[in-house]
């Protein structure tokens, strides 16, 4: 951190379901942190049937929270109200600091008094796929950028883009612009988006790391891709099959030339997986079309269509 930061008093919300397997090495992580670990830890938990719950009370420093009724936004907007740090932290259950300077870098950018977020840089696990590694060395490079409505011509997905997976909010912002409790996902890109629009500015800073990645079947890609896909349509208004379309291409180009020069033996898999990409794609953009049947089989958020 510079000499000008003024390190403020931190509350680090994790909404959790089933993260037994997470939670230890977690805690030690985000306890070890430089130069003093966060103010208060926050769990809200989603009725987790694991051990969950018995680590999280056995840990004096864990303030265990239930949520009957989960929506990411609305687990994450029960996180500020219950926050009492100027800062509220958001990591995701699956993410795990790299070092002990993991939170310090994060709130580094708060010295400028317009900043009103700060997200992570997400590297992958060794064992994640060639498309998650692709993934995440486009979307988190080691170059910090900082978007608000002067650095922007656009107020588009990849404009606004922004994760809350590892991300710290100032709490006044948080309670003026909350996330959107109706959207099946993606509720990151929404808050983002309403800041900027707002005057504020949001900033990524790679500096502050965490490894975090997926590890889909060909059904969850789709699921997920699905999800994705129709949440950005519910934010972006004009993101129609065009503008996915032109999107889409030009990312898999690049992802093709990635797969076919460092990963070939991946590509009878890739076309397949690209496949299922695409027709979940097709299909999120036809949503008021199909069945409610339908749509909780194709959707990871069975419970958002009913």
């Amino acid at each position: 951190m510079s000499d000008k930061t003024i390190y403020p008093e931190l509350s680090v919300i994790i909404p959790t379901l089933n993260a037994a397997g997470y939670l230890p090495k977690l805690f030690n992580r985000i306890f070890e942190q430089s130069p003093s670990p966060p103010l208060e830890v926050i769990l809200i938990d989603s009725n987790s049937t694991d051990a969950t719950r018995e680590i999280a009370d056995a840990d004096k420093r864990v303030k265990l929270v239930t949520i009957d009724n989960f929506t990411h936004g609305g687990a994450r907007n029960m996180g500020a109200r219950l926050a009492t740090g100027a800062i509220v932290v958001y990591l995701t259950q699956d993410a795990l600091p790299s070092d002990n300077n993991w939170l310090s870098n994060l709130i580094e950018p708060f010295s400028n008094e317009n900043v009103a977020a700060v997200c992570s840089r997400q590297i992958p696990y060794d064992n994640s796929s060639p498309m998650e590694k692709f993934f995440l060395a486009k979307r988190f490079s080691d170059k910090r950028i900082e978007r608000n409505l002067k650095s922007l011509e656009n107020i588009g997905y990849e404009e606004v883009l922004f994760s809350d997976v590892s991300c710290a909010i100032r709490r006044t912002a948080l309670i003026e612009h909350p996330f959107d409790e109706t959207l099946i996902m993606s509720e990151d890109q929404q808050f983002s988006r309403d800041v900027i629009q707002a005057g504020l500015t949001v900033v990524y800073e790679p500096n502050s790391i965490v490894t975090h990645s997926h590890k889909y079947t060909l059904w969850q890609t789709f699921k997920r891709y699905f999800d994705s896909i129709y949440a950005l349509r519910v934010i972006f208004k004009d993101q129609d099959m065009k503008s996915s379309a032109k999107m889409g291409q030009k990312y898999v180009i690049e992802e093709l030339k990635y797969i076919a020069l460092k990963h070939p033996f991946w590509l009878p898999y890739y076309f397949v997986y690209t496949s299922v990409k695409v027709v979940a794609t097709i299909m999120a953009h036809y949503v008021e079309y199909l069945p409610k049947w339908l749509l909780q089989k194709i959707s990871m958020h069975a419970y958002h269509w009913k």
